[in-house]
């Protein structure tokens, strides 16, 4: 121990103090300060009971004891619009202190381009905090369909469902129509219905990500997929799960209907990736980053996924946030050439 010596003429209460106040401990973690007895909450642009609502169930589960001060979390759901509804009023409207999260829909950042007259938000100012799983569209029919290849789909109709107009579904429906010449009957309407009308032949198809199938219908993996027919991928390349499976890319008849397809394939980066609302406090931020990067670390996390059947496979908030840059950039005029495909 070390010893202080006080001048005589000090008094004994002071040189009391002086020793004392070697002692006090450091200043207590102002985030944690902050974030401890609050509520966080995660909302998500999607209805309950879906894939996106399951695992951003699991995920707050696990996210919040690794955030400073071990807040409480919930997961609110507000749908609409493609994810438009949820994304306006995060960035209008929500709390910006950061005790709110949000999962988009991947269409969230390619609305901003093709429909700026409702949207309300600049996604390159949403604080992108990393992204649980990458997502590669996928464009299937039922094992009873017809249409089991995407040269018959180029030669047949084929009723597909959708759930609502600007939803990633109709989109990428209508852009197959226009870039790959299918002839895809889109019926809009069907969301957590979808699964139950495709087996019963009400529809013969629609569009999920490939990492989705085990959330959105888990029997049907149950035989390695064998009771749909994957047509076709919205990928860069094909994957050795699917080696037969062509690329949307691949089988784009123009250099501008290839960049349609690019500029759609950039939103997977975006498939469950969370943001704050703008102008979070920077230690906060910092603090809500780091517990996203342990949580995907967490053992007990990376089980309830495996239950989930998904495939964690992670992005930081910063290459996100680089992806969202390269889809808001994309020029006017692709920009209208795809909204007229998917109007």
């Amino acid at each position: 121990m070390r010893l202080r010596l006080c001048a005589p003429e000090t008094a004994a209460a002071l040189c009391t103090l002086a020793i004392a106040y070697g002692s006090v401990p450091a200043a207590a973690d102002p985030v944690a300060d902050f974030y401890a007895g609050k509520l966080l909450r995660l909302y998500v642009s999607a209805v309950a009971g879906g894939g996106y609502d399951n695992i951003a169930r699991a995920f707050v589960r696990h996210y919040s004891k690794h955030v400073p001060g071990k807040p409480n979390a919930q997961v609110m759901n507000m749908p609409g619009g493609g994810g438009i509804v949820m994304s306006n009023w995060a960035y209008n409207i929500a709390p910006k202190d950061g005790t709110v999260l949000a999962m988009p829909n991947l269409s969230m950042v390619m609305n901003q381009v093709i429909y700026p007259s409702t949207v309300k938000y600049d996604a390159t100012k949403f604080h992108w905090i990393g992204n649980i799983e990458p997502q590669v569209m996928s464009i299937f029919t039922w094992h009873t369909s017809q249409t089991r290849t995407i040269e018959q789909a180029m030669a047949r109709v084929t009723p597909m469902a959708a759930s609502t107009h600007g939803s990633p579904l109709q989109q990428i429906l209508s852009l197959s129509n226009l870039t790959l010449g299918t002839k895809f009957q889109i019926a809009l309407g069907y969301n957590d219905t979808r699964v139950v009308a495709i087996e019963r032949g009400e529809v013969d198809g629609s569009v999920s990500s490939l990492q989705n199938f085990q959330v959105l219908a888990p029997h049907w993996m149950e035989n390695g997929a064998k009771l749909l027919n994957i047509l076709v991928i919205n990928s860069d390349k094909r994957l050795p799960k699917y080696p037969n499976v062509p690329t949307m890319l691949e089988l784009a008849r123009t250099a501008e209907h290839k960049a349609m397809l690019e500029f759609m394939m950039l939103q997977g980066l975006t498939g469950r990736a969370i943001f704050t609302p703008p102008d979070v406090p920077a230690d906060r931020l910092a603090a809500l980053r780091a517990a996203f990067d342990t949580t995907m670390k967490d053992a007990e996390f990376l089980a309830d996924m495996k239950r989930l059947k998904v495939e964690v496979e992670t992005n930081t908030g910063d290459e996100v946030a680089a992806s969202v840059r390269r889809v808001v950039s994309t020029s006017p005029e692709i920009a209208a050439k795809i909204l007229k495909a998917i109007e």
